[in-house]
């Protein structure tokens, strides 16, 4: 991919914010609570998971939104794959995101696999038991 395919970022401690846009990725205070509050409560999930269960995403950033939603989903006791279907025109780089999701130990096993096939360039990921 091209140098300036990716996102030039500064940094505010973990939080990456967009340089072209003057824009963090998420909450300066606690991303994980916005994903929470703005994600799942907002459009109601996982009351509305279901087997086969998929979920649209215009922008993937850190893949905050994704990886979280992989650990509610197996939390859930779902069967089956969630599917994600993300759209990024500026996509980090895997240890960008790493760095940025360095933040939520909570997370941090469910990233590792999800870091790994992001860097080897994979464009689509199936996870095993995460949490």
């Amino acid at each position: 991919m091209p140098d300036d395919q990716y996102p030039e970022l500064d940094w505010r401690g973990d939080v990456p914010v967009a340089r072209r846009f003057d824009d963090p990725y998420f909450s300066l205070e606690d991303g994980l609570a916005e994903t929470g509050h703005v994600f799942f409560a907002g459009n109601r999930l996982p009351e509305r998971f279901r087997p086969g269960f998929h979920i649209a995403e215009l922008g993937f950033g850190t893949g905050l939104n994704a990886i979280a939603a992989l650990v509610l989903w197996q939390k859930a006791g779902m069967a089956g794959p969630l599917r994600f279907t993300s759209f990024e025109l500026y996509p980090m780089r895997a240890e960008q995101m790493a760095r940025a999701l360095s933040a939520y130990p909570e997370i941090a096993r469910a990233a590792v696999p999800v870091l790994a096939a992001f860097e080897a360039g994979a464009l689509a990921y199936e996870a095993e038991d995460l949490i």
